[in-house]
């Protein structure tokens, strides 16, 4: 390679770490942002909890399953963009173990583009699909939410599945029944996103008044933790969507410093070579016009 072609290659690296830094900085920003985001939000469920524990015994949160249709509802979390493959393959790995052999008796609502085009390809149901950017509001999913109080009667369970971030290298692939709403599922939630909260009953002795009436208070708490698990789920998913793309970029910018290196060598060792080279060629024209002379 000449050295045209070598200094010409060392700027285009150079050009392309300058990109990957840039997208690195953009990724970690989006990063804390959502790591704030979901802060906030664990924040909110505890106050919650600590308004479940004051209505004692006269509210009960959790239900049995008296729902006897024959389908079930699958909601998975994807990304939306690239630089997560393995964000999105652990995870259709584990589920695609779990539905393959239910085809007929699952239905899938997708978020995230990732999935979709694989879903409809193996021939599953899809009956809805969302899309969110990287910085979404709980407005964004009022689609799902429909959707769930419209066909709540047309499943006998339903689950959300999604990768938990447990920190910047692991992330793991877990699925989170949010209807029926047992208690076993709750406690096991609250354990993966580091809330200590037991459920007890803290004012259960003392004369509380409940408007409109308890089935409506419980309905709206159901509700309302429900779509909190659900958005909580997504946070997480794109937590670690923001932090694979930053690992990504951090990767990239490395291997253009290392290329760089190897470049810069490879040109010294031509720009050695040539300069050897013409002192050579000098010496010998000087001894010919010697010897001539």
């Amino acid at each position: 390679m000449s050295l045209k072609a070598i200094k010409a290659k060392i700027k285009s690296v150079k050009n392309l770490k300058k990109i990957t830094r840039a997208l690195e900085v953009v990724s970690t920003v989006k990063l804390q942002r959502v790591k704030d985001q979901s802060e906030k939000l664990k924040n909110y469920l505890q106050d919650l909890l600590m308004i479940v524990s004051f209505l004692g015994e006269k509210v009960d949160i959790f239900e049995e399953n008296n729902n006897f249709a024959d389908k079930q509802l699958a909601i998975v979390v994807t990304s939306d963009r690239w630089l997560c493959w393995s964000l999105n393959s652990k995870l259709l790995k584990k589920v695609y173990e779990n539905y393959k052999d239910q085809k007929g008796k699952v239905d899938f609502f997708v978020i995230g583009k990732k999935w979709l085009e694989y879903l409809v390809r193996m021939w599953f149901n899809v009956v809805g699909n969302l899309r969110l950017k990287d910085t979404f509001e709980e407005k964004d999913l009022l689609p799902l939410y429909s959707f769930l109080n419209q066909k709540f009667a047309n499943y006998w369970k339903i689950d959300i599945w999604f990768n938990y971030f447990k920190n910047t290298l692991v992330q793991i692939p877990v699925d989170m029944q949010i209807y029926p709403f047992k208690k076993d599922n709750f406690i096991s939630f609250l354990k993966q996103i580091d809330i200590d909260t037991n459920l007890e009953f803290k004012i259960s002795n003392k004369e509380l008044i409940i408007e409109p009436d308890i089935e409506s208070v419980r309905k709206e708490i159901m509700r309302q933790i429900r779509n909190y698990m659900i958005y909580s789920a997504i946070l997480q998913n794109k937590t670690w969507e923001h932090a694979a793309r930053m690992i990504a970029m951090k990767n990239a910018g490395d291997n253009s410093d290392k290329m760089i290196k190897t470049l810069t060598l490879s040109f010294n060792k031509a720009r050695q070579a040539s300069i050897t080279k013409e002192i050579s060629e000098i010496t010998s024209a000087k001894m010919a016009i010697e010897e001539n002379s």
